[in-house]
Formats: structure tokens, C-alpha cells, sequence
């Protein structure tokens, strides 16, 4: 598969940002090179012969409506385990060769080369993104003219697909829709997909398609908008994981006299924090989270677990973004709270945790201050197995 940059789906990045995102569509003809090497055909073909993608990641949609999974489904045992609706190869050609659009939902959970595909698009957005792959039979409409409350990549990989996009309303709530021919008018883009061509839609963009003389073979990929709303509720989450947020007040109509009071201190303390944030580092963060998001997470931890029975006392080692709650120091040792995991660590090691800035990297035996650099080492070979620390190489 050819390696795809984020210019190469929209061209001058600075433009796309200015004039096109979140407000009106954007058509890039040829856009990308080997479009086949995206997804093909044969690539579905080999996905469906597997028998290992059951509903919903597999749907088909016969004249406008969706079809019964029963309809292309059978149980067969694996393993001593029945499996209800496993694919049947045969009844999704035979729905195909009856004109039903045959749907791949989420493929980035299932095909690796895919989730490194739609990873350009959640890298630079800080988002999470969905893939779904529609085939569509020559001369068929897939679906009646409708929006997604999504921003949508449309890349067209084999055959031809004619679409029409019309301009997003005004005010936008961020809902699915469908329309009529009557409700929208005449489109802004009018244009025949060939592969390798690309369509940008902001969220809640009207879009009706429709193959033409040869079978279509397209990718969605779903930008998944976080709105302010739903950013600074992320930051707020963030906030308040201190303990003394957790407490367990009684508010209900015989709630103490003083409880009103806490409460306003509570109010008070988040505002202080809120205030204190530094926005450009906390939307850094935030960015992070979503491109961390599930199905667009990537990593090597079987290979980097592994490699840890081998560390060395320099192996250079740096925080995770696993979040760790710090305890009260007590008796010169603090407890750390981390995937689940509680330990007590003493205190120099949690203030040396504490302060390990993103990516800063320390020595594994630097990690346990004033501890023979075996033992150390060993130690900060266990912090690293509740993810608490990684390899930095």
C-alpha cells in the first residue's frame, strides 16, 4: 500500500483550513496515487472468503432499506462455541448480484494497513475517525440523499460513482437526516468519482450518490467532531480526579445546613483550576486523547513488553499516558493509583514520576534514587509492566 500524507487528500493544507473546513465541500480530481492499494475488489473479496466479519462491521442495504442479517448470516461452531451470525460468502454475492450495496463498517478495527490509512486524518485533526467501505453495484443507488452528523473523506478506489453535494445549512445541530429532491435544490457539486479522486464534506453536509456504468468501490472516513461542549468536559474530568473531589455528599431535601456551603467551595476550587489551565498545552492533550481514541490507537506492547526482560540499567525510560493518581505522602511513601494497579512507592520516587515532563526520558535505575542499579532497575521494570513507564527506544 502506497503511503498517503494529509496534503496529499486536500492539497494546500493552509487553504483547506481557511476555505473549506467546517464550511462548504472540497473536490480534489486524482488526488491519489495506486488507489487500489487502499482498498480494491480483491481486497473485499479476501475480507468476505475469511467468515470472520459478522454484523454489524458487514451490512447490505437492498432498494433503500436495510437487509436482516439473517438474510446473509448462519451459526456454525468454533471451537465448541456457537457463533450466531457468521458471514455466508455466497448469500452476500447473491444480494450483490441483486444490487444491494455491500457495507464494511469500522475496517480500521480490522485491516492494519487501513488504520494506518485513516491515522493521517486523526493525527491532524486530534480525532477520532471511523473507515467504512461501500460497494455498490453498477447503475444503483446506495442510499436516498441524506447528511451525517460527521465530516466525511470520501475516496473513491475502483469503478465510478456519480455524487451530489449540496452547501451544509446555516445553523447545523449536528444530526443524521434525510431529505428529498424537492428540500434541496440544485447541488453545488455535480461531479463523477474516478479512483483516486477525493471529496472533503464538512458535518452535515446534504449528499446523494449513485454508481454509474461500473461497480464502485468507495471509503468513508468519519472525522468524529468533539464540540467545545464536549472538550470542556474532558478538561473538567481532568480536574477533578484529585481526592478531594471524590467525597460522597448527602443532597438530597434533608441535607445538612453546611452542605450548600462545601458546595460552593467545590464550584470555587474548579474554577481556580480552570482558570490556572494553560490552553495551548491542554488542547495538546486533548488532541492526544482523541487521536488515542478506539480504532485509531496503534502501538507495539507484545514486542516492547517482551523487550523489558532484557532492560538495562541506561535504558533510557519515559511515562505513559496512562493517568496516575498520587496519594498523600505517608511514612515516606506514596500511593500511586494506575490502571487499576495501587503501590506505594517512596517519596523522592513519586516526586522523580511526578516530574517526568511529556517525553522526558530518565535511566531505568535513575527511576529508584539511592537503590543499587540491579534492583532499581528491576523495580522500574515493574512500573513499566502496570504501564506506568515504557521503553523510550
Amino acid at each position: 500500500m502506497t503511503s498517503h500524507t494529509f496534503a496529499d487528500l486536500v492539497g494546500d493544507e493552509k487553504e483547506f483550513f481557511a476555505e473549506y473546513f467546517n464550511k462548504k465541500p472540497l473536490l480534489r480530481k486524482g488526488a491519489l496515487k495506486d488507489p487500489q492499494g487502499i482498498l480494491s475488489l480483491r481486497r473485499l473479496d479476501e475480507l468476505v472468503q475469511l467468515e470472520v466479519i459478522r454484523p454489524p462491521y458487514l451490512r447490505a442495504n437492498l432498494k433503500g432499506a436495510g437487509v436482516p442479517d439473517q438474510g446473509f448470516t448462519q451459526t456454525v461452531t468454533v471451537q465448541g462455541t456457537d457463533l450466531t451470525d457468521a458471514i455466508v460468502p455466497e448469500k452476500v454475492y447473491e444480494l450483490f448480484r441483486a444490487g444491494a450495496t455491500i457495507v464494511w463498517s469500522s475496517l480500521n478495527h480490522l485491516d492494519s494497513s487501513l488504520r494506518s490509512f485513516t491515522r493521517v486524518i486523526s493525527d491532524r485533526f486530534g480525532a477520532k475517525t471511523d473507515c467504512v467501505a461501500f460497494l455498490t453495484p453498477a447503475g444503483k443507488q446506495g442510499f436516498s440523499p441524506h447528511h451525517d452528523p460527521v465530516d466525511l473523506f470520501i475516496v473513491q478506489t475502483e469503478g465510478t460513482k456519480r455524487w451530489r453535494l449540496w452547501n451544509p445549512a446555516e445553523v447545523r445541530k449536528g444530526e443524521a437526516a434525510s431529505y428529498t429532491a424537492e428540500q434541496l435544490g440544485e447541488p453545488v457539486i455535480d461531479v463523477l468519482l474516478e479512483p483516486g479522486d477525493v471529496l472533503y464534506l464538512p458535518y452535515d453536509t446534504p449528499h446523494a450518490a449513485a454508481a454509474e456504468e461500473l461497480a464502485s468501490v468507495h471509503l468513508s472516513i468519519m472525522v468524529r467532531p468533539r464540540m467545545w461542549k464536549d472538550l470542556l468536559k474532558q478538561t473538567f474530568e481532568e480536574l477533578v480526579r484529585e481526592p478531594q473531589f471524590n467525597e460522597f455528599p448527602f443532597i438530597g431535601a434533608d441535607r445538612e445546613a453546611g452542605t450548600e456551603a462545601l458546595f460552593a467551595q467545590k464550584l470555587r476550587a474548579v474554577a481556580e483550576r480552570l482558570t490556572a489551565v494553560a490552553p495551548g498545552s491542554e488542547l495538546d492533550r486533548l488532541a492526544e486523547l482523541g487521536r488515542r481514541m478506539p480504532g485509531n490507537s496503534a502501538g507495539h506492547t507484545f514486542l516492547s513488553t517482551a523487550r523489558l526482560d532484557a532492560l538495562e540499567a541506561d535504558a533510557p525510560m519515559r511515562r505513559t499516558d496512562a493517568v496516575v493518581e498520587f496519594g498523600t505522602p505517608a511514612d515516606g511513601r506514596v500511593q500511586l493509583t494506575v490502571n487499576g494497579h495501587r503501590i506505594a512507592v517512596p517519596a523522592p520516587v513519586a516526586d522523580i514520576l511526578a516530574g517526568m515532563a511529556a517525553g522526558q526520558e530518565t535511566a531505568a535505575a535513575d527511576v529508584f534514587p539511592g537503590v543499587a542499579a540491579e534492583r532499581a532497575t528491576r523495580m522500574a521494570q515493574g512500573l513499566a509492566r502496570i504501564g506506568l513507564l515504557e521503553a523510550a527506544a
